[in-house]
């Protein structure tokens, strides 16, 4: 009994060994069996150590190997590897692939020299044990607010965290109840360590809850609604079909210096014309951004249209004077041409035409309000004499001293006064004013020897608003002189129209 017990000692001694004796004397074993695995770290950043403990196993077999073989086998094993070395950046639960680094002629020289067979298996090693990231919420200490008004609100934000560069996709014209996007990552003073957010934190043993958030605008004051136009008013001066438009601005409107109005038409107004008026900012912005940026006011208008009103009305036609008044005109107009060529010495009339009535105003130089009426008879006069020839000028008689009547019509009274080139004209040193010399030079004329320069001198030099012209459409031209019984009327046109 007690023989038997002692074999089956022996069996199980065997049993438990590492190796395994061939029937040729070898000795076999499993390298697996000596590879010892060291995970550390953080999850998702740790290391995972596989090593190789030939020591041991060569303990296991010393005392069944001769010196030499021994020492032939410590050398080749103490060289073996494994690879990678060291796996990193492994999470839990992370299955790592571990192979033999090992020649096969050490192999072959283990098995026939050393009489040692040594298995070398790949080995797969499932990591665990690292320690959990803990979770930072990198946006709970960042404060933001919001200035401005709504539409053109501004984000500001203070504080979060230090490592933590924050970028918002919307700062700047923001409106209560956008959405706006807060992106985390890594601030630039780490770049040049750490390729981005994630490793810098996992060195600290954390991650990021998130990378992003949203957060929604509020709290922005609302714009007030403000016309640019309730600052001013129109103010209409002039006569019906010549009138001004000018801008009365209010004062007391704190924010009218902030404005500027440009008129699409300042000038030869009529009553119920109307007219487009503008408001734009004085430094060129768009004005509702300006107004909303600086003052919180919602601009409700831009442009807006004013009807002319309160020109004063005066005669607008020639048909509008009083007929007495203009034959009174032209007659005494016509007496006075032929007064002047009959006091000519070597001279003589040839021809009378009236070519036609210009009915004008002009603005009375003591009253805004007032004008004062001219009424123009236009004639063209032609002269002969053996010097020059003949020659054609043109002549004028006018009459101010109109008065408009209820009625409309216009009454004028030449007997009273009337006007003609003879009263500005100079013959003192060469001739100057409404007169003119003659081709040869040596014999000066009275008038104006284009009917252009008789409009220049008269009507746009003196700014007389012309309200009708008949001298240039020939409603009413005849022939003074000589005297034409028939009514034949002169031709229709003037030189040089």
């Amino acid at each position: 009994m007690k023989k038997k017990l002692i074999r089956l000692l022996e069996l199980l001694i065997v049993l438990s060994a590492a190796f395994i004796m061939t029937a040729c004397g070898k000795i076999e074993l499993t390298a697996d069996d000596f590879v010892e695995f060291t995970d550390e770290g953080y999850d998702g950043i740790g290391t995972s150590k596989a090593e190789f403990d030939y020591k041991e196993m060569l303990k296991d077999v010393r005392d069944k190997m001769k010196d030499e073989r021994y020492s032939s086998a410590k050398k080749i094993l103490k060289n073996v590897k494994l690879k990678p070395e060291v796996a990193e950046k492994v999470s839990n639960g992370q299955t790592v692939t571990f192979e033999w680094d090992i020649d096969e002629d050490d192999i072959k020289e283990l098995e026939d020299e050393c009489k040692l067979i040594v298995k070398f298996n790949d080995l797969e090693h499932k990591v665990k044990g690292l320690t959990p990231l803990n979770e930072v919420d990198l946006f709970q200490n960042l404060s933001i607010s919001y200035s401005g008004y709504n539409t053109i609100g501004t984000i500001y934000y203070w504080y979060g965290e230090s490592y933590v560069e924050y970028t918002f996709d919307k700062t700047e014209n923001l409106s209560n109840g956008d959405t706006v996007t807060v992106t985390a990552s890594l601030d630039s003073w780490y770049r040049d360590s750490y390729t981005d957010l994630n490793a810098f934190m996992a060195q600290r043993g954390e991650k990021p809850a998130s990378l992003t958030t949203q957060i929604v605008v509020e709290g922005l004051t609302e714009l007030k609604e403000y016309s640019p136009f309730s600052s001013i008013s129109m103010m209409y001066s002039g006569m019906d079909g010549a009138g001004e438009a000018a801008i009365a601005t209010d004062w007391s409107d704190s924010y009218y210096y902030n404005w500027e109005y440009s008129i699409d038409k300042k000038d030869t107004l009529s009553n119920g014309d109307v007219i487009t008026v503008t408001a734009a900012a004085y430094d060129g912005t768009p004005i509702d951004e300006y107004a909303a940026k600086y003052y919180g006011l919602k601009i409700t208008e831009v442009q807006k249209q004013f009807t002319v009103e309160g020109l004063v009305v005066l005669a607008g036609t020639v048909a509008d004077i009083v007929p007495e008044g203009l034959e009174a005109l032209t007659v005494a107009g016509k007496n006075a041409i032929i007064d002047m060529v009959g006091g000519w010495t070597v001279t003589e009339l040839v021809s009378i035409e009236k070519l036609g009535t210009v009915l004008g105003y002009e603005k009375d130089y003591w009253y805004d309000d007032k004008y004062i009426p001219y009424v123009y008879v236009i004639y063209r006069v032609t002269t002969h004499n053996d010097t020059d020839g003949d020659v054609t000028f043109y002549w004028y008689a006018n009459c101010s001293n109109g008065v408009l009547s209820d009625t409309g019509s216009l009454m004028i009274d030449p007997a009273s006064s009337y006007d003609t080139p003879l009263n500005h004209y100079s013959s003192w040193w060469g001739v100057s004013g409404e007169a003119f010399y003659g081709p040869d030079g040596s014999l000066f004329y009275v008038g104006f020897e284009t009917l252009e320069s008789l409009y220049k001198t008269r009507f746009e030099d003196r700014g007389l608003m012309i309200k009708e012209n008949t001298a240039d459409t020939g409603l009413d031209a005849e022939v003074l002189f000589p005297e034409n019984t028939e009514g034949e009327t002169a031709a229709e046109g003037t030189e040089g129209n």
